[in-house]
């Protein structure tokens, strides 16, 4: 479920009208120095990107977790705010994953795994589009509970 985190952090994953101009699109580094979060549930390296795909955005996630495992996920599904199926990494059981669109920076991101919230939480562009901020809490497959921001950069 730890993975399912990034799902939900960077599921930042529009109808094609948000698509075209949206600011989250690129690809984006973690700055691990910047990002806070608890023990273990923080990533020590990511890199996330976003590519406008039909109606929806693909994100695509490359790293190494808190745990030191290998990172390696991609999903598209639409940004509308309803639920969309989303494969586990790893053999991990599939996510419904809700984006939804506050304004054009910013977006709100809802990870359900077997009906329960597991992670849930904002990330926000900032107005000159070199720093993406994710603030997510909830509870990694282990049973640890985080409440961690992510920082990330615009490559």
């Amino acid at each position: 479920m730890r993975r399912l985190n990034l799902i939900a952090a960077f599921c930042v994953c529009s109808v094609a009208l948000v698509a075209a101009d949206s600011p989250f699109l690129g690809t984006w580094k973690l700055n691990p120095a910047k990002s806070k979060g608890a023990p273990g549930t923080l990533n020590k390296e990511a890199v996330v990107t976003f590519a406008a795909d039909g109606d929806g955005i693909k994100r695509t996630v490359t790293g190494v977790d808190g745990d030191g495992q290998k990172l390696d996920m991609s999903a598209t599904i639409p940004w509308d705010g309803k639920e969309h199926k989303v494969d586990g990494p790893n053999g991990a059981p599939p996510a419904m994953v809700a984006v939804k669109t506050v304004n054009p920076n910013t977006l709100n991101v809802t990870v359900k795994v077997n009906d329960k919230v597991v992670s849930s939480g904002r990330s926000v562009v900032s107005q000159d589009g070199k720093k993406m901020t994710a603030a997510f809490k909830g509870e990694d497959s282990k049973g640890r509970k985080f409440d961690n921001v992510e920082v990330y950069e615009r490559q």
